[in-house]
């Protein structure tokens, strides 16, 4: 199998959001493009981000430092930038290096836009998925 060609596509679903959806790996040779791209997103406006990393198979220590420098535009508040990481193996990444604690992640890209900022919010937690003993319907 090839290297998929990186590449980045910008949508507004609301006001205020901006969904960055990433294809490719996102590593050194596009951590940098990344990056940019959600500091503009922010100094454009926007309050609100959501990187969907649904296209991309592999990400370096350089790709997450891209998320981290997003993250920081924004103050660093969970709801206001989440990550869309449906791949177990891109999810583990995450895992292994704590930063599922800093970031907040989503299995799709509704999820992570009917938990943001904006959004009618439910009086009670929202799982990420079940708990001991449960099952997943």
């Amino acid at each position: 199998m090839g290297a998929i060609d990186f590449r980045l596509e910008e949508d507004s679903p609301r006001p205020g959001t901006v969904v960055v959806s990433v294809h490719g790996d996102l590593d050194l040779h596009s951590a940098d493009e990344l990056g940019d791209r959600l500091v503009g997103a922010v100094v454009g406006g926007a309050s609100s981000l959501v990187v969907d990393l649904s296209g991309v198979e592999f990400v370096d220590s350089q790709g997450l430092g891209a998320l981290l420098r997003g993250t920081r535009r924004l103050g660093g508040d969970a709801d206001q930038f989440r990550i869309v990481v449906p791949a177990p193996q891109i999810r583990r990444l995450f895992e292994i290096t704590a930063l599922d604690r800093v970031f907040t992640l989503d299995e799709t890209r509704e999820q992570a836009l009917a938990r943001g900022p904006g959004t009618a919010q439910p009086d009670r937690p929202v799982s990420d998925g079940p708990e001991e003993g449960m099952t997943r319907a």
